[in-house]
């Protein structure tokens, strides 16, 4: 009797169950892997977001120097722009040093207050870029950026207070 027991708990494991151990293994990379591998469209967005916090952080670098700050943009990145004397300044601080963007972009307009139609329009590589101030007020116009790529556009509207919010379209 002895002898039996042994003999079944020293048996191992069988193929069956090693082949089902094996698949669920794999089934369970091929999830992280999917999981892991960023999504374009969430990339823009976030390239969005970023804009809009660091339009606020520029905002405070304005009232700060008491100057104007101004965000200039084209198709290959974006960067910000210091009113010094008369003359514009390329800041090169961390956080609003310029910046390429993520993904190529195809097309950047801003459209100021409840315009529908865009103020600045950036549609072709080449062409001068887009320009928005960044006053010392408290109160800023209202305005709104879209950025377009490949992928997607996606839409930052800001409001007096200077606060920010994304718009996936």
């Amino acid at each position: 009797m002895y002898r039996a027991l042994l003999s079944v708990q020293e048996r191992g494991f069988t193929l069956l169950e090693l082949l089902v151990v094996i698949v669920l293994a794999g089934i369970l990379l091929a999830l992280v892997t999917v999981n892991t591998t960023p999504d374009p469209r969430q990339q823009l967005e976030r390239e969005a977001r970023r804009i809009g916090q660091l339009v606020g952080v520029a905002a405070d670098e304005a009232r700060i120097r008491g100057e104007r700050v101004y965000w200039e943009a084209d198709l290959r990145g974006y960067r910000f722009l210091a009113d010094v004397g008369g003359e514009r300044h390329l800041l090169t601080d961390d956080m609003l040093r310029e910046r390429a963007w993520e993904r190529p972009m195809e097309q950047l307009a801003i459209f100021e207050g409840e315009s529908a139609r865009p103020s600045q329009i950036i549609l072709a590589a080449g062409a001068p870029p887009v320009r928005l101030p960044i006053g010392r007020e408290w109160v800023q116009p209202r305005w709104r950026l879209e950025l377009a790529s490949d992928v997607g556009r996606v839409a930052v509207e800001f409001d007096p207070a200077g606060r920010s919010r994304v718009i996936a379209q």
